[in-house]
């Protein structure tokens, strides 16, 4: 009887272990197809990666020519969206784990009243993500006439409008 046990217990061991595999296999076969789309509408859509690069989130990303969509939750969601133009800077960020799982993160800093600054976490493709990205950003720049003026720091030394003379001595003669 110890020994039917044994049997079944091994055997059962063995499907988890198949079923575990078959389950990364699927993800990672997903990960390869999934490329950006030709889609006139949605040009990217993902989910947040996590553990060993698996996207086992509810977190979804969805990026159209005019607008970035975040989706959260599971049984109550949420959606955020932020239109393109108002993207200021974005950076892509990649630690070793990232690196070995072919995953990176994206910074975005956005004029966005609810989303300043916001990152999209260990995606796939994150150079080719961040480039569909900011070349749609600087189209919708352009449709709407936004320009991006940087912040830069002013010195009073630096204008040119309050040049001192040097040979002024405060005399008006």
């Amino acid at each position: 009887m110890e020994d039917i046990l044994q049997i079944v217990v091994i055997v059962l061991i063995i499907l988890a272990v198949l079923c575990v595999v078959l389950f990364i296999f699927a993800a990672v076969r997903n990960r390869q197809k999934q490329t950006l789309s030709a889609d006139k509408e949605k040009l990217w859509r993902d989910r947040k990666h996590t553990f060993l690069g698996l996207p086992l989130s509810f977190t979804v990303f969805r990026l159209t020519h005019e607008r970035l969509f975040i989706k959260t939750g599971f049984f109550t969601t949420e959606e955020n969206e932020v239109r393109l133009y108002r993207v200021l800077d974005m950076q892509l960020r990649e630690t070793l784990w990232q690196k070995i799982l072919g995953l990176g993160s994206i910074v975005l800093k956005t004029s966005d009243k609810s989303m300043k600054n916001f990152t999209i976490p260990n995606v796939i493709h994150p150079r080719d993500v961040k480039e569909v990205l900011s070349t749609n950003v600087e189209i919708q720049r352009k449709l709407n006439r936004v320009s991006n003026r940087e912040l830069m720091s002013f010195d009073e030394d630096d204008d040119p409008d309050t040049e001192t003379d040097e040979n002024f001595d405060g005399d008006n003669g």
